[in-house]
């Protein structure tokens, strides 16, 4: 029996195949380095790009505003994510950052911060 993510990404994936720009991954760069201000013109790490496509998932559910983001907000409270929502994000970080999470891990992010570095962590080990 697979996990909620494996059952519920095949679905994901398509709903959000039709919704998101098959270009999508060439904006993240732009994005990595306009966050990055003060970092040198190198090009962006697997860690950086995969931050920054957790970060583009989470403000895109949560209808958050990048301005209002912050580590240490909480998933299920302050950003108001249920178990579908979180799945979608995971869905989309496992898609375009091409890494996988367990239900173990996904169960213990508590804030912000725990989803990015997560995301980062699990991009720069694979």
């Amino acid at each position: 029996m697979g996990s909620i993510a494996d059952l519920l990404g095949d679905q994901l994936r398509a709903g959000l195949a039709q919704l998101v720009d098959p270009d999508a991954d060439g904006e993240a760069p732009d994005t990595a380095q306009a966050s990055s201000v003060g970092s040198s013109s190198a090009s962006p790490t697997a860690a950086e790009l995969a931050r920054e496509a957790a970060m583009e998932a989470v403000l895109d559910e949560a209808d958050l505003e990048p301005a209002h983001a912050r580590t240490e907000l909480t998933l299920r409270s302050d950003l108001d994510m249920d178990d579908v929502s979180l799945y979608a994000v995971v869905a989309r970080i496992e898609r375009e950052a091409k890494v996988g999470f367990s239900d173990a891990q996904i169960e213990g992010w508590q804030t912000l911060g725990d989803l990015l570095d997560a995301a980062a962590t699990a991009a720069s080990q694979s």
